[in-house]
């Protein structure tokens, strides 16, 4: 039977070679060539001797904070390893393939977190919503409820203004990202508030209309940008969240050696959410407001959603156990 090794010693039999990769990463700051010939070929070793390390950390002690500070060191330090020139179509190719979606389920716990803190008070202001309508509406201005009354599926963006509101949605829904994202930077505090206003606020507007004929066309609106918009405020919130956890649970490593690890993995989610967020916004402005069957609404939403999923989730796989 195989003996698990404690996780105080696994760290302490470990420590040196990790916090001089560390350090090795840092003088590098993301190009290699800053390195010495010895320190390169250095470098090398002690990435090889860190995946192996990961992957014993990952089937050992995989809740423990250690594997997380590890993973971020490791990709930090594959990042130097194998890179090439900045416009290299190999590495971009590597980026898109393998480094960004893997990065994302090297998250995926603070991505679990952040769902449940938007969609948990969603679902619990939408309950007391409907079984309290005063409540609701008193959450609400007097001009978003008449807003939301008048919808009507086809109207909600006249046809001469959606080339102007496309950039105007992405541009808002990038900040409610960014925002969140950022948060991570108090203790993730600012992030946690964010996303459960906005999913009180969510749950809020469906119980003020629920009943009347403004629920159905609300639901028809959000259909087809809807996944898009929601999985990247969740995503860029994860990112903040990762942040976060890095200064409340640095690890082995010091809090600004551990954040600046974390930050770089986490600006690779903020990149695609920026992505995500920009098709959503062409969606929302070109697609969501037409009259497009409600079906054809959902084929979109749907599509798109289990796209960016099923990206995010196995893409890259094959190959990763190396990390």
């Amino acid at each position: 039977m195989r003996a698990v090794q404690s996780v105080d010693r696994f760290i302490e039999d470990r420590r040196p070679r990790w916090a001089r990769l560390a350090q090795l990463v840092e003088k590098a700051a993301d190009r290699a060539s800053r390195l010495e010939a010895s320190e390169i070929v250095e470098l090398g070793e002690l990435y090889r001797a860190a995946t192996s390390d990961l992957a014993i950390a990952r089937r050992d002690h995989p809740r423990d904070a250690v594997t997380e500070r590890l993973n971020d060191l490791v990709a930090a330090a594959h990042a130097l390893v194998y890179s090439e020139a900045p416009t290299s179509g190999g590495r971009l190719r590597r980026f898109v393939g393998h480094d960004l979606p893997e990065t994302v389920r090297a998250s995926a716990p603070f991505i679990l977190v952040a769902a449940a803190a938007l969609f948990l008070p969603a679902l619990v202001t939408y309950a007391i919503g409907v079984a309290s309508p005063d409540v609701a509406a008193s959450a609400l201005s007097d001009q978003t409820k008449q807003e939301l009354a008048q919808r009507r599926p086809g109207s909600e963006i006249p046809l001469d203004l959606r080339p102007i509101a496309g950039p105007l949605i992405v541009v808002n829904n990038v900040r409610v990202a960014v925002v969140a994202f950022a948060g991570g930077l108090t203790a993730g505090v600012l992030t946690v508030v964010v996303l459960l206003l906005n999913g009180a606020e969510l749950g809020a507007a469906f119980a003020v209309l629920h009943g009347g004929e403004g629920e159905p066309a609300l639901l028809t609106f959000v259909l087809a940008h809807g996944f898009l918009e929601l999985s990247a405020i969740v995503l860029s919130a994860g990112a903040g969240l990762r942040l976060a956890w890095a200064i409340l649970h640095p690890g082995d490593l010091s809090r600004a050696d551990a954040l600046r690890l974390a930050g770089a993995q986490a600006i690779r989610i903020v990149v695609l959410t920026v992505v995500v967020l920009g098709v959503a916004g062409t969606i929302e402005a070109f697609v969501s407001p037409t009259q497009l069957p409600v079906w054809g609404k959902l084929v979109v939403g749907l599509t798109t959603g289990s796209a960016l999923w099923t990206y995010v989730l196995l893409v890259g796989r094959r190959g990763t156990s190396a990390r």
